[in-house]
């Protein structure tokens, strides 16, 4: 018993978040236009908790109380905001679970404001997080998308991931999910 508990315990202590991508602001230019990218606090819940709603037309697949549990959960998780440079308003974010252990990057979540969107923003996001993932040694990345979100997949399918299965009535209104995949760093040889 004191055996696991001490594992557990190592593995709530260690964190597999790079130390210095923890408290980062980096500017980034997107087609032109310079955003800042910065790792979300517990403040910025509010904000991906809006974009979210206006990216799924007023429903939200995460309550704010999620959004504000996986923001604080920085062993395993980060979750970054996209902001426009001029005005600091959230545009868009992306969050991932880095397990370590499994040398895995699972996108938990990514949306883009609709009034943002087709900019490059995801993109932007999604290979931000991939080159994380390559130079922290992990070998793939993975995540879930609507079976009827095509333009998702379509981007995706852009950054090389594949569909590896189906996960049937995977969301709460019994649509499917594809899970999706791609091999990063020598992985990808």
């Amino acid at each position: 018993m004191l055996k696991r508990l001490n594992k557990w315990w190592s593995r709530k202590q260690s964190s597999t978040l790079p130390v210095e991508v923890q408290n980062f602001v980096q500017t980034m230019t997107i087609g032109g236009q310079e955003y800042s990218l910065m790792v979300a606090q517990l403040n910025d819940a509010v904000d991906m908790f809006d974009i979210e709603e206006a990216a799924y037309e007023g429903s939200t697949p995460w309550p704010l109380e999620v959004f504000e549990d996986e923001v604080i959960r920085t062993n395993e998780r980060l979750y970054l905001v996209l902001r426009a440079k001029e005005t600091g308003s959230a545009l868009a974010y992306i969050g991932a679970n880095f397990a370590a252990g499994k040398k895995t990057t699972h996108i938990t979540n990514i949306a883009v404001h609709p009034q943002w969107q087709n900019r490059g923003l995801a993109k932007a996001l999604l290979a931000y997080v991939m080159s994380l993932s390559v130079q922290h040694h992990f070998e793939r990345v993975t995540l879930e998308v609507r079976e009827d979100n095509v333009i998702a997949q379509n981007l995706y399918e852009k950054l090389n991931f594949n569909v590896i299965r189906q996960h049937p009535d995977y969301y709460d209104d019994h649509e499917a999910a594809l899970e999706m995949m791609v091999k990063v760093g020598g992985a990808a040889k």
